[in-house]
């Protein structure tokens, strides 16, 4: 019998199959975003990227990094998402569109374009070239910027085409890692809005109204006093509405009402982003 081992190869820097195994070992963890970078670096010479799911009145970020870390433009991520300034990306308009092709496409963006005399200053000052991955997994619609910065030159042809051929890998691989890092609850993005708390409440539990919002107040981090004071009633009120909502979830501590909410807030939150994306097909 024979037994094959693998050689030894003398130091060299990623390559991109090497950094495709890290990426795949990463998923649904807090090195995903480090690897990716690294691999498009070493495929195509991607500086940075950014990653969304696409919805149609709504965009989830799924992961961001740069190659430098200290070049990250999370400042910048995060106005893009939050400020609603992709609304007027032309390049993300056109993505919306084209996600419901069967095979991905790629957005070569032409900064020249008038769409972007305001866009660019605010979210892409130091990038020299950018193209827009866009696909649809089983679970949505997914779309990749990735960017190369000053002072290098455009990506090669070369360079977008290797893309290309791995867009539906990266499309998949980009749809799982959502799904894992969704199925673990986010717990500063569940208790970050008290109105986003008392409506998954509301359409998650069989609890009347005025005690929803006791709880939501409570998940949000009022005292008592403090709920009494937002919702115009006493303290006493506040107490009894809790004793009843904790009775009807079977519940005894605040503790054990935080446990409740995550496990739905998950799922409600999920359903909510996913019925955007549904709607935006009817349109």
């Amino acid at each position: 019998m024979m037994t094959l081992t693998v050689q030894d190869r003398p130091a060299a820097g990623p390559t991109p199959e090497t950094s495709l195994a890290r990426l795949v070992d990463s998923m649904g963890n807090d090195r995903f975003g480090p690897a990716l970078a690294a691999y498009l670096h070493a495929l195509c010479g991607a500086d940075h990227f950014a990653a969304f799911h696409l919805g149609r009145d709504e965009l989830r970020e799924v992961a961001a990094c740069c190659v430098e870390p200290e070049r990250t433009a999370r400042d910048r991520v995060d106005s893009y998402v939050k400020q609603g300034l992709w609304r007027h990306d032309p390049a993300m308009t056109e993505a919306q569109r084209c996600v419901e092709s069967a095979t991905a496409t790629l957005i070569h963006v032409d900064f020249r374009d008038h769409g972007y005399d305001d866009l660019r200053p605010r979210v892409y000052p130091h990038v020299r070239d950018r193209i827009l991955l866009c696909g649809r997994s089983g679970n949505g619609a997914i779309g990749l910027s990735v960017l190369r910065g000053d002072p290098h030159s455009p990506f090669a042809q070369e360079a977008i085409e290797k893309l290309s051929q791995t867009a539906e890998l990266l499309v998949a691989m980009l749809a799982k890692h959502a799904d894992v890092c969704q199925s673990r609850p986010n717990v500063a993005q569940a208790l970050t809005a008290l109105a986003d708390i008392e409506h998954c409440i509301v359409a998650t539990s069989p609890l009347p109204r005025r005690e929803a919002e006791v709880c939501a107040r409570i998940l949000y981090g009022l005292s008592s006093v403090g709920i009494a004071l937002d919702l115009s009633v006493s303290e006493e009120t506040v107490k009894t509405y809790r004793k009843r909502a904790y009775q009807r979830l079977a519940i005894g501590s605040e503790r054990e009402l935080l446990t409740w909410y995550l496990a739905r807030w998950n799922h409600w939150s999920a359903e909510r982003f996913q019925g955007g994306m549904a709607s935006s097909t009817l349109h």
